[in-house]
């Protein structure tokens, strides 16, 4: 119940939110979904393919790095950039209900004048509980942002040394 009287005081800037927050966090939890199950299977089974087409003892480490950790590269890091920008977009959406809210408190004045303050209280909440949601969305967005970049890296750095492992040398 919350829920929807919070959506309804916030006027309808907050359902495009509501789906942008959707579209976020499915980029984040696939990303961990890749980080914690799908990057342990994918990495043995191309690894052993990796291996049976580049055979160690012909292929350098740098080699190896420039094909394999490319391939690992950019199936880790797919979506992110997408996943930037909608974080960056969060802030941007919430202003745009500041504005819409703005412009029904302006027209309450119009018709009212500045007599009324109850009239008015819709239309700041509209200005307001939008720009309050896309904040905190976007530091949640932020810190997961942040963490998975530490996660890949670290996993990155864990499949070098898995290729070192294998008997790539330079």
């Amino acid at each position: 119940m919350f829920l929807t009287e919070l959506i309804s005081k916030g006027g309808p800037v907050l359902y495009l939110l509501f789906i942008l927050t959707l579209i976020i966090f499915y980029i984040i939890f696939s990303k961990y979904f890749f980080i914690y199950i799908e990057r342990k299977e994918w990495s043995s089974s191309k690894l052993d393919d990796f291996v049976k087409l580049n055979p160690p003892s012909s292929t350098k480490l740098f080699q190896a790095e420039k094909t394999f950790l490319s391939a690992y590269y950019r199936d880790s890091y797919q979506n992110i950039k997408l996943l930037d920008g909608l974080i960056g977009m969060c802030p941007m959406i919430g202003l745009l209900g500041t504005v819409y809210g703005m412009i029904e408190v302006f027209e309450v004045l119009s018709f009212l004048g500045t007599g009324n303050p109850r009239a008015m209280s819709s239309g700041v909440a509209k200005a307001t509980i939008p720009t309050m949601a896309s904040m905190v969305i976007t530091l949640f967005g932020l810190y997961f942002r942040q963490d998975l970049s530490q996660r890949l890296d670290k996993s990155n750095d864990e499949i070098k040394n898995l290729l070192k492992k294998r008997g790539y040398s330079y």
